[in-house]
């Protein structure tokens, strides 16, 4: 269910969209919005996930931070409760614990996982023609301050997602995710900046194939 949660949320801190069905007033804002965006090669961002479960009385809450890179995919830091990372890469997913252990499986091996990840990859690297054959999108507002809502096509999505409504400015500011359960989550981001080029310790944990290396908080 996490793992679920944090590649649907990793996939829209930065977002561009198109749709046959929106209008061309809307067109011409997610246009806009995804110009912003291609403008820099690396975002980070902390962000903080509150989960709404039908079967908790209590949400569940996540901090952690987010960086994304045109070139190497996502990392997905969470800090608290507890310390585990995600590197959603062109064609495999790694999972690296609080020791610094890393999990490699290839697409293959998680096609469900592998369909949403591809996904994330056309929204962040601004795909449009991609990104209209998952989603219909409605949108509102201008650049300063916009509103999103991306409604799966596909049935292999629908079976664990609605709906996910964004709003922000610059970058995404909150994500909620509405998952076909009825389960929420929903993304608060701050601190977001945009960057040129990766940090070193970034730039290992994108890249390092080895199971010695450790997550920093």
């Amino acid at each position: 269910m996490q793992r679920k949660i944090i590649t649907l949320a990793l996939a829209l801190l930065t977002v561009v969209f198109s749709s046959t069905a929106v209008s061309a007033a809307e067109v011409d804002l997610l246009n806009k919005i995804g110009h912003k965006i291609e403008q820099h090669a690396v975002i980070r961002a902390e962000f903080t996930q509150t989960k709404q479960m039908q079967a908790l009385k209590r949400p569940l809450i996540t901090t952690g931070k987010l960086t994304y890179s045109r070139s190497y995919g996502v990392l997905w830091q969470i800090l608290q409760p507890y310390n585990i990372s995600y590197v959603l890469g062109e064609d495999k997913i790694i999972e690296i614990d609080a020791n610094g252990l890393r999990k490699e499986r290839s697409f293959r091996d998680v096609p469900g996982l592998a369909q949403v990840g591809r996904v994330f990859r056309a929204i962040l690297g601004a795909n449009v023609s991609a990104l209209n054959t998952y989603f219909e999108v409605t949108a509102q507002g201008d650049t300063d301050k916009w509103k999103l809502a991306l409604i799966p096509r596909q049935q292999q999505l629908l079976k664990s997602l609605s709906l996910i409504e964004l709003s922000g400015g610059q970058f995404v500011e909150t994500i909620i995710i509405t998952e076909a359960s009825g389960d929420t989550a929903t993304l608060r981001f701050r601190k977001t900046l945009g960057a040129t080029d990766l940090i070193d310790t970034e730039l290992q944990l994108f890249s390092t194939p080895t199971a010695s290396l450790k997550t920093t908080p």
